[in-house]
């Protein structure tokens, strides 16, 4: 059996929400970089890292974890840093080093290759983790989310407008401080438009509100955003990731009510993964992962066994 050695917890003073069969750690990746990594299921069993979005933190995954662990699934949630219960140290937070924080912990956890999930601002990063650590990766699942190929056209600037709401929060000053608002105002009115006529139960809107409500953390979401915003967005178009291919599964599932990551953005993929399926879910909005777990459920269960198939073995 793999050591399960905690490293000393961050932020006591934000208490981590419980969940069954859940437990807690901290990965100390060195430069102030520390991830919390919720985990469940037994510890032998095959790895699969669940990667969450903006507002959310590993708890996103809540109504997942469980019936996966009791699959014989070892399921890993750590929060990006910046978010949740990690770090959130200084520095300009390019998604390149969130990617490799993703790799850093598979490392000291001792595992790979991992089945990635994907959701949100967690889509790129883990995707460009799947790119840089080709062999750490056994098969990638992303929900209402993009990768790191994005196509610049007529189309993609027809859609630029639904992305307004990056804009406040990369505003120095201004962006925390609509982040760390402790009653949530501005989360609430972008959780109910990108969710279309599913919102985000107030509980856990409260969750996230407080992981958030940390100064620093605020400052971090800002951060994630100005980066992409200023310097990470043109290379992506001009192709930095465009000569990257993928011979492991990809499978993606995006709700037609989502606002701003529609599937239109993932124009193109399937010319350079070798193996790609997308399904459209008709009515629903961002926050698949909550408005359908049943469906999402049924389609992960799917997914992990068939990259756990022979054929599929590279």
């Amino acid at each position: 059996m793999r050591s399960r050695t905690v490293t000393t917890p961050i932020a006591a003073d934000r208490p981590i929400p419980e969940l069954a069969g859940v437990e807690h750690r901290f990965v100390d990746l060195g430069a102030g970089v520390t991830i919390h990594v919720a985990e469940a299921g037994p510890t032998d069993g095959p790895p699969v890292m669940f990667v969450h979005g903006f507002p959310q933190n590993w708890w996103e995954w809540r109504h997942l974890i469980a019936p996966l662990a009791a699959d014989g699934y070892r399921v890993i949630c750590p929060d990006l840093r910046g978010a949740g219960w990690s770090s959130a140290p200084r520095g300009r937070y390019r998604k390149i080093d969130m990617a490799d924080d993703l790799a850093a912990v598979l490392d000291r956890l001792g595992l790979g290759p991992v089945t990635l999930v994907a959701h949100d601002w967690g889509g790129p990063v883990a995707f460009i983790m799947m790119l840089r650590h080709p062999t750490k990766v056994s098969g990638y699942f992303g929900m209402n989310t993009v990768g790191s190929w994005l196509k610049f056209d007529i189309d993609f600037v027809r859609h630029l407008w639904r992305f307004w709401y990056q804009i406040p929060i990369a505003i120095p000053a201004i962006g925390p401080r609509l982040v760390a608002d402790h009653q949530g105002r501005f989360l609430r009115v972008l959780c109910r438009w990108v969710g279309a006529s599913f919102t985000l139960p107030e509980d856990d809107l409260r969750v996230y509100a407080a992981a958030l409500g940390d100064g620093d953390h605020a400052v971090a979401t800002s951060r994630w955003y100005r980066r992409f915003l200023l310097a990470e967005i043109v290379p992506w178009l001009r192709g930095e990731f465009a000569d990257a291919r993928v011979s492991v599964p990809v499978r993606w599932l995006s709700g037609t009510a989502d606002p701003v990551l529609t599937p239109t953005l993932l124009r193109g993929y399937s010319e350079s993964i070798t193996d790609f399926d997308l399904e459209i879910v008709e009515g629903v909005g961002h926050w698949i992962a909550e408005q359908c777990p049943e469906l999402v459920l049924d389609r992960l269960r799917a997914f992990f066994a068939y990259c756990r198939a022979p054929e599929c073995a590279r």
